[in-house]
């Protein structure tokens, strides 16, 4: 089969068409360059080049949307530190309907912007590259400040729904407009996260009031727009049914900690689908472990309609040997 390029090959997964090979994308946190557009964009070409993946995502600071609105950050002092909100935006159920819409081109959005403007210069169209943006309720949580237990703004939607949807709907109009300044900028698509998902924090049908109609509003507003939108479902327990069929191109989740596998998905979707490497492996694994996951991957999933991903942000001190495995995996399904 005649070799294609990265966007052909990546697109034709998308497709469930045949590729060359499979595709794959590997991404990280630069926690110490995110602050600095130039510094992340040329950390997110240094990992793409050296690895020659197929796509990429540009994965700026997780707390990067809710700086505009006034978070107090404490920004770590190594690549593996994550940032934490000291002050967070939201207390009482009274400050949603407070919030003020922000303008997309300014602040921090507007640092996110410049990066992305350097990335695709840099790229110059050779590969896609996805921006993140973090659906309006998985924002609504970051703006309590509690981010790792969402518990706060569980507590709020509970107690005070009509305050909550007040905010939302101020977040979602943020967070569609930025999205599109996004790929005006240069991004060739968006990835779509959303870390509310799960039965651990709401009840399908809280997420449906307070998740769906407003993820909708985002996703339909990037169609003819953004040429690959990839959903990122985060966490454990997920309500993986519940959003397979929202419209986006590929369906991302961490397939060997949270489930379902790629081949229980497989009978939910026919949908591309993204995943296959475990973070504990490609950190703590051998290389035979983590061609030994790309291998067991594309045997669940098949070789059409299948991307090879980690499950979610590299860590730090992951062993370059082991990213390297993964790339030679998937070299192995090159059709001759």
């Amino acid at each position: 089969m005649k070799q294609m390029t990265k966007w052909e090959r990546v697109e034709a997964a998308l497709r469930g068409q045949e590729v060359d090979r499979v595709p794959i994308g590997l991404w990280a946190h630069y926690h110490l360059q995110d602050r600095a557009p130039r510094r992340l964009a040329e950390a997110t070409l240094n990992l793409h080049r050296r690895y020659d993946t197929d796509f990429i995502k540009l994965t700026p600071s997780g707390l990067y949307s809710i700086q505009d609105w006034g978070a107090t950050i404490r920004f770590g002092l190594d690549d593996d530190t994550f940032p934490l909100t000291v002050e967070p935006v939201v207390r009482t159920p009274d400050q949603w309907e407070g919030l003020p819409r922000l303008d997309v081109h300014n602040g921090a959005l507007a640092r996110e912007l410049e990066t992305i403007a350097h990335l695709a210069e840099a790229l110059d169209g050779s590969a896609p590259f996805l921006m993140t943006i973090f659906n309006p309720l998985t924002t609504a949580y970051k703006l309590c400040g509690d981010r790792v237990s969402g518990q706060q703004v569980v507590k709020h939607l509970r107690e005070a729904p009509r305050k909550v949807h007040a905010g939302l709907r101020i977040i979602a109009d943020v967070v569609r407009e930025y999205a599109l300044a996004c790929l005006e900028a240069g991004a060739s698509g968006i990835f779509f996260a959303t870390q509310m998902a799960n039965y651990d924090l709401l009840t399908r049908e809280e997420y449906e009031e307070f998740g769906v109609p407003y993820d909708l509003e985002v996703l339909e507003a990037l169609q003819g727009k953004s040429r690959i939108t990839m959903l990122h479902i985060c966490r454990q327990n997920l309500m993986f049914d519940l959003l397979a069929d929202y419209p986006v191109d590929v369906l991302h989740w961490s397939d060997r900690e949270s489930g379902p596998s790629l081949a229980e998905a497989r009978k939910v979707t026919r949908k591309a689908l993204a995943g296959g490497l475990s973070l504990k492996t490609l950190r703590e694994g051998t290389a035979e472990d983590v061609m030994a996951e790309v291998r067991d991957a594309i045997a669940q999933a098949g070789r059409r309609g299948f991307l090879v991903a980690p499950a979610c942000v590299i860590r730090a001190g992951t062993p370059a040997t082991n990213l390297a495995a993964a790339r030679r995996a998937v070299e192995e399904t090159a059709l001759g």
